[in-house]
């Protein structure tokens, strides 16, 4: 797992509202579930947040809200499975 954020990143999280600095992304402290499986996975605080926002954001197209750009989503979600793959494949994909 990498800590480095890509420019690109960082401002999709400041264009979405993630604030991202204030969680950490360099110790596996927290768990991360799967929302149907609730198979859990040890990551960083920064990620299991954004499984959490990925969820949601889901569920808000779902509802047809959409607020967040499909593209700002995506690079998300592929930020997640550059981080940690693991984290990906077991909550996200």
């Amino acid at each position: 797992m990498t800590s480095t954020i890509k420019q690109s990143v960082i401002n999709t999280f400041n264009r979405v509202g993630i604030d991202y600095k204030k969680l950490d992304n360099t110790q596996k402290s927290v768990m991360a579930f799967n929302r149907f499986t609730m198979i859990g996975v040890p990551t960083t605080p920064l990620l299991a947040h954004l499984v959490s926002w990925i969820y949601s954001t889901s569920n808000d197209y779902e509802y047809g809200i959409q607020n967040v750009n499909l593209s700002d989503f995506d690079r998300i979600k592929y930020f997640i499975a550059d981080q940690d793959s693991e984290v990906y494949m077991n909550c996200i994909d």
